[in-house]
């Protein structure tokens, strides 16, 4: 779908629908918009779900990013620039998922099954799954447009789904038996608050300053790096650089996120049975599972670079690297829950913000060293060892400063103006101590 050599863009074949020969630039930059989007969004994410919760953040943004979607094929044929514009609003849409997710993780989940919750996050992970092969066969077997229009009317279907059934927390279910919502606010107490907090109530100074909240966030970012490696180049490495087929390289490059999502529900099922009867300290727990989040992977990594083009072989590698990489859902996925389950959505909301700036990189650096020599395996084999490079340094510094103690800064205290609550509708609390490492 995408040629080689660069098109003069005052051509009129750019707006008839005919497939675009961009630049190695251009295409780095706009696989990258998406992110330039994301960074912002997930720090806005984390604002949206304390001032309107979770619920509603969620459904108006995937709204947005479904309109946005299913119109992209009319802006992409106009010109490469307003494309790159409509993928920097869908990312920021799209930022604002996973803090608000993480909000509602925190407020819905019971202390020792919230790793299992957290893997129900993986959702995207699934939808990264069918998206591969469906996506590559969409554009082979029918047009590239409707690449964009099916998986946009998918997402109008979900949303609708959305609002129908999600509640901000058990409290405000109508539908919910009095044994659950007792079961897990019982085992929410003292840990979590039902009230929302406010803005003013948010502890940004503690935060910043903490020392496991920033080796949380390096270790953070070292795994979306990872992620966002797979995310926007395994198909261009299996397709460019091994000269595999879109279809066979589509579904290849789908497995790997199906193993994440197997091991993953192995990984987390362990770290609740590990917390649950609490074998190891939760701080060991987290540091321990980064050995299998990050170190593995990188070394599968590297490995990858090594294997030529023997398909199975480097599918096998990449299978194993994102499979380990589900332990994630114990170590940095986890760790906010741990530190400030009460403001755990504008924790990830700073982590995420932070993390995506991998996705800026990724891209340009992939065109640079590997796109613009043709993508040669030898050079993606130093794109593999910056991957690995960059997962297993975040992984050191987390086990130096890492924690999975609740820090003080977690618990709150009446504002002194009651009437100042008016956006969270319950008692006015505030943030008091300092961190707790």
């Amino acid at each position: 779908m995408i040629a080689e050599q660069p098109l003069n863009h005052t051509d009129s074949r750019a707006c008839v629908g005919l497939p675009f020969d961009w630049t190695p630039t251009i295409r780095g930059q706009l696989l990258a918009g998406y992110s330039y989007g994301v960074v912002p969004g997930n720090f806005l994410g984390g604002w949206l779900s304390m001032r309107y919760g979770p619920r509603r953040a969620i459904l108006w943004t995937s709204v947005l990013a479904a309109i946005i979607s299913l119109v992209s094929p009319f802006i992409a044929q106009c010109h490469w620039g307003l494309l790159m514009f409509s993928r920097v609003i869908i990312g920021l849409t799209g930022g604002a998922m996973f803090p608000s997710c993480h909000t509602m993780v925190a407020k819905w989940s019971h202390p020792n099954e919230r790793a299992r919750m957290i893997w129900s996050l993986l959702g995207g992970t699934f939808g990264t799954i069918l998206t591969y092969p469906m996506i590559a066969g969409i554009a082979e077997t029918m047009n590239w447009e409707s690449g964009w229009y099916i998986p946009s009317l998918l997402m109008i279907i979900w949303t609708i789904v959305w609002a129908l059934v999600a509640y901000d927390s058990p409290v405000e279910h109508p539908g919910i038996s009095d044994e659950e919502r007792d079961y897990i606010l019982t085992g929410q107490a003292g840990i979590v608050r039902t009230e929302k907090p406010r803005w003013k109530q948010t502890p940004i100074k503690q935060i910043l300053s903490s020392v496991p909240f920033l080796s949380l966030v390096v270790c953070h970012f070292g795994n979306l790096f990872l992620l966002f490696f797979y995310q926007n180049s395994l198909m261009l490495y299996l397709t460019k650089a091994l000269g595999f087929e879109l279809t066979k390289g589509g579904a290849a490059a789908g497995a790997p996120w199906g193993g994440r999502m197997l091991f993953g529900f192995f990984f987390s099922w362990a770290g609740d049975t590990i917390k649950r009867k609490k074998i190891i300290s939760i701080t060991l727990l987290r540091k321990l599972a980064t050995i299998f989040s990050h170190f593995i992977p990188g070394i599968f990594l590297i490995l990858v670079g090594y294997v030529g083009c023997d398909f199975v072989l480097a599918n096998v590698f990449l299978f194993f690297a994102l499979g380990f990489n589900g332990a994630a859902l114990i170590s940095n996925l986890s760790n906010n829950q741990d530190l400030a389950p009460n403001f755990a959505g504008f924790l990830y909301g700073i982590m995420n913000t932070i993390g995506s700036t991998s996705g800026m990189i990724i891209p340009p650096m992939v065109e640079e060293i590997a796109g613009k020599f043709g993508n040669p395996v030898d050079r993606w084999q130093i794109l593999f060892w910056i991957g690995a490079g960059v997962s297993i340094g975040s992984m050191v510094v987390f086990l130096f400063g890492g924690s999975g103690n609740i820090q003080k800064w977690n618990e709150l205290i009446p504002l002194e103006d009651p009437k100042e609550n008016v956006e969270a509708g319950q008692t006015k609390m505030e943030p008091i101590g300092t961190a707790q490492t």
